[in-house]
């Protein structure tokens, strides 16, 4: 079956791509990836009859231990790994397609990096190399312990939609961005002294302008990747942005006031930036390298403005590995769905676990160019026949993404539309609900919690606390709803995952 389905997968590929050489992703299978696949398609199931969002908020802190010893050893001890952890798994999945013997009889495939082997990508458990067609149509019967192949595709810089007229509500606010006050994030700042404090978010993107005056200080951490997966710079004084895409990202999540208007989220919290976008894009093997940088270096979330469009389903996908991966790290990844519009899907946004961000305007409508749509998994070597076909809806949640007001290169600022405007709001929203605040007891509970137990927490808390709008639950524009801040963290005090203010 398994090689069917690769069989499959690759004459794909050969057939949409006639270049004679082909770069390609081959999976392995970590350790625990089955599993969260399995345990997918069943919660997809209890997600469809979800009617209202606060069925999403996870259990009191106090419940927590007793749900975890009712589940078993053997699951708890999967919610607690660490990175190093992550890291060995992907690496022991990745062993025995670096020794296949086919690897001996294929010229390109062996010669993919300067060590004779397939550039690793150690976070996802896959290998990239580059094949002749001969060699690619042989792949499946020669590596019978790949679970799958994917193409290693062109992924293009998002679109600068730049707003033009702006509505009176948009233009009134002179000392903060709409989207601030929309989510609750100001309100936040004073009601629960939550800033981003302790919090690192990596942002994969174009790069950052470090020394834009809203963003000065903040780059704790910079790396370029090239287009073969290496780092060829690293540090805050190499930073700089091909596009000015990335700053403007950077600015909605931790940004100030330098401009007289406060831009970001979480303004204590620090950016981890990995550049893996140049002026003519980038590929899923720098994405995918990017991720696994941002985990290895300690991010809390990762945040991804970026994608392809795509009506494939997103399990499993390129990406599905390495999210669950980092996950199983404590670090969830935050995705835009994509900008062209109703019943389209970017990847890796349209990955069910990835959380899925749509966009809206000010006054609460989704804006005519956010994706979404029902994704329908009907066969899946990683899922059980009897949990198929898995169906999940896409976007997660929404939030701010026209006419949002963030930094931009040669130290300006500028108003921006898009999903990827919305998607650093939910980051931001998470530096939130992770701050560790100056005057807290010690022991937040959701900074404590570990690996999984953390990432369901945390993504949890978000959705569970939306205002619900559209149809009633989950729908494709809006997905459960748009981001409350505020309510989350309420809901996080009450529930015992942050201390009382």
């Amino acid at each position: 079956m398994k090689t069917r389905q690769l069989r499959q997968q690759v004459e794909r590929i050969l057939d949409e791509n006639p270049q004679p050489t082909v770069s390609v992703i081959v999976q392995g299978e970590p350790a625990g990836l089955q599993q969260a696949i399995a345990r997918a398609a069943r919660e997809a199931l209890q997600r469809r009859a979800t009617t209202q969002a606060a069925d999403l908020l996870p259990p009191p802190v106090r419940e927590r231990a007793a749900l975890a010893s009712a589940r078993g050893a053997g699951q708890a001890a999967a919610g607690r790994l660490s990175v190093a952890a992550v890291r060995r798994a992907g690496a022991a999945a990745l062993q025995p397609m670096q020794q296949a013997a086919f690897l001996n009889n294929s010229r390109l495939a062996r010669r993919s990096d300067a060590h004779g082997r397939p550039r690793p990508l150690p976070l996802a458990g896959a290998a990239v190399m580059e094949m002749d067609r001969d060699d690619l149509a042989q792949l499946p019967q020669a590596l019978p312990e790949a679970l799958a192949v994917f193409l290693n595709r062109r992924i293009p810089v998002p679109p600068r939609l730049r707003a033009r007229e702006l509505p009176a509500e948009v233009g009134r606010r002179l000392t903060h961005a709409w989207g601030l006050e929309s989510t609750g994030a100001l309100a936040c700042w004073g009601a629960f002294d939550a800033r981003g404090q302790g919090v690192r978010v990596a942002v994969l993107d174009t790069g950052v302008e470090a020394r834009h005056p809203d963003l000065q200080g903040k780059v704790a951490r910079f790396v370029e990747i090239d287009a073969k997966g290496r780092l060829v710079k690293e540090g805050v004084d190499h930073a700089w942005d091909a596009d000015g895409h990335g700053t403007h990202v950077c600015g909605t999540i931790a940004g100030g006031n330098a401009s007289g208007r406060w831009i970001g989220m979480a303004p204590d919290a620090r950016l981890m930036v990995a550049k893996v976008l140049g002026r003519h894009g980038g590929t899923d093997e720098q994405i995918l390298k990017g991720m696994e940088w941002a985990v290895a270096n300690g991010a809390d979330v990762v945040n991804l403005s970026l994608g392809g469009l795509s009506f494939e389903a997103g399990v499993l996908d390129t990406y599905t590995a390495a999210i669950v991966s980092a996950r199983a790290a404590g670090v969830p990844v935050v995705a835009a769905i994509g900008n062209d519009g109703a019943q389209t899907t970017g990847s890796p946004g349209n990955d069910y676990f990835a959380v899925a961000v749509g966009a809206t305007d000010v006054h609460g409508r989704v804006a005519a160019f956010s994706g979404g749509r029902t994704q329908v998994v009907e066969g899946s070597d990683a899922i059980d026949p009897a949990d198929l076909p898995l169906v999940y809806a896409k976007p997660d949640l929404s939030a701010p993404g026209v006419q949002v007001y963030s930094s931009i290169g040669k130290g300006k600022w500028e108003h921006l539309n898009g999903t990827s405007m919305a998607t650093p709001h939910v980051s931001g929203a998470m530096a939130l609900l992770l701050s560790r605040p100056p005057a807290a007891r010690q022991g937040a509970a959701l900074r404590e919690l570990k690996g999984v137990e953390r990432t369901e927490a945390l993504v949890q808390l978000l959705l569970g606390s939306v205002r619900d709008l559209g149809e009633n639950g989950q729908d494709h524009r809006y997905g459960f709803g748009g981001l409350d801040v505020l309510a989350a963290c309420g809901n996080a005090v009450g529930l015992g995952y942050r201390p009382r203010p």
